[in-house]
C-alpha cells in the first residue's frame, strides 16, 4: 500500500524537486566509484518503462501511438531517444567523464524535448522536469546495483525494515491531511523517509541485486499451513485474507450476504 501510494504521488514529488532545484534545475549528476567502461556497461539495460507508473507503456495516453526507445552511444555518452512515430518525443542523455585516475566516473544527465506534439507523447515525456526525475531514478537504480556492498546480516536487515514500517505507521497515524499544502508536505516527507531507508539499505548491504528485500528472518503467522486464515470485524467490513483488500469499499446495503 505504501509503495502504491508513493508511486501515485511520485509526479508531485519529482515536479517539486525540479522546481526547487533539487535536480539541478535541469540536470543531474553523480560520482561513481567505478571505471567509466564499467559504469556504461551497467546502464546498457536501463529501461525507464520500469519506473513507477510504467511510463510510455499505455498508447491510450499518447494518441494511440506507442513510443519506441532507441539507445545510441559514443565513447563518452549514452542517448536514449524516445520516438513517437517519425518524430522525437524526448531524448534522455547521460555523459561520462573519468576521475580519480580512471578509478571513478562523473556521470551527468539531462533531457531534451523533441518535436513531437504533446497529443502524441506519453504524459511522462511532455515535461522535461518529470522525464528527468524518472530518468535520474532509473540511472540511480542501475548504479546502486553496480555499487552494492556484500550481502548484509538478515537479522540486521529485518530490524531495519521493521523500523521503516513502524515509522510509516506512526506517520500515518495522524490521518489524512486537510489541505493541499498538507498533502504535498506529507508526500515530501514520505519521499525523504524512503530515500533515507534505501540509503541505509545500501550501506548495510540489505538490498539484493534483484531489488528485493528477501530477508525472511521471521516466520509468518498469518495463517495455518493448510490455508489462509481470515478474520472479520463485527460489521464484516474488514478482512485480513491475504491477497484481498483489507477494507470492503462496497456500501453496507449493497454487500452480498
Amino acid at each position: 500500500m505504501f509503495l502504491k501510494t508513493f508511486a501515485i504521488a511520485l509526479p508531485v514529488i519529482l515536479g517539486g524537486m525540479y522546481v526547487s532545484g533539487s535536480l539541478g534545475g535541469g540536470g543531474w549528476s553523480r560520482d561513481v566509484a567505478r571505471p567509466q567502461a564499467e559504469v556504461m556497461r551497467a546502464l546498457e539495460d536501463l529501461d525507464i518503462r520500469d519506473q513507477p507508473g510504467s511510463p510510455g507503456t499505455d498508447p491510450s495516453r499518447s494518441g494511440g501511438v506507442t513510443p519506441v526507445f532507441n539507445l545510441e552511444r559514443t565513447d563518452t555518452s549514452m542517448r536514449w531517444k524516445v520516438m513517437s512515430g517519425d518524430k522525437v518525443a524526448v531524448t534522455m542523455i547521460a555523459d561520462f567523464k573519468p576521475s580519480a585516475d580512471g578509478k571513478s566516473t562523473h556521470v551527468t544527465a539531462h533531457v531534451e524535448r523533441g518535436n513531437a506534439p504533446d497529443d502524441f507523447v506519453s504524459p511522462a515525456f511532455r515535461s522535461k522536469g518529470l522525464t528527468l526525475g524518472l530518468f535520474s531514478m532509473a540511472i540511480e537504480g542501475e548504479l546502486n546495483e553496480l555499487t552494492l556492498p556484500a550481502p548484509g546480516d538478515p537479522a540486521t536487515c529485518a530490524k531495519l525494515f521493521e523500523r521503516f514500517q513502524d515509522a510509516n505507521m506512526e506517520a500515518g497515524a495522524g490521518g489524512r491531511p486537510e489541505s493541499l499544502r498538507g498533502a504535498i508536505g506529507q508526500v515530501a516527507a514520505t519521499g525523504i523517509r524512503l530515500n533515507a531507508f534505501e540509503a541505509e539499505q545500501r550501506r548495510l548491504g540489505c538490498q539484493h541485486r534483484d531489488g528485493s528485500n528477501d530477508f525472511k528472518p521471521v516466520e509468518s503467522q498469518m495463517g495455518p499451513a493448510d490455508g489462509p486464515r481470515s478474520a472479520s470485524s463485527p460489521s464484516g467490513d474488514v478482512s485480513f485474507t491475504p491477497g484481498q483488500p483489507m477494507i470492503d469499499p462496497t456500501p453496507p446495503g449493497e454487500r452480498r450476504r
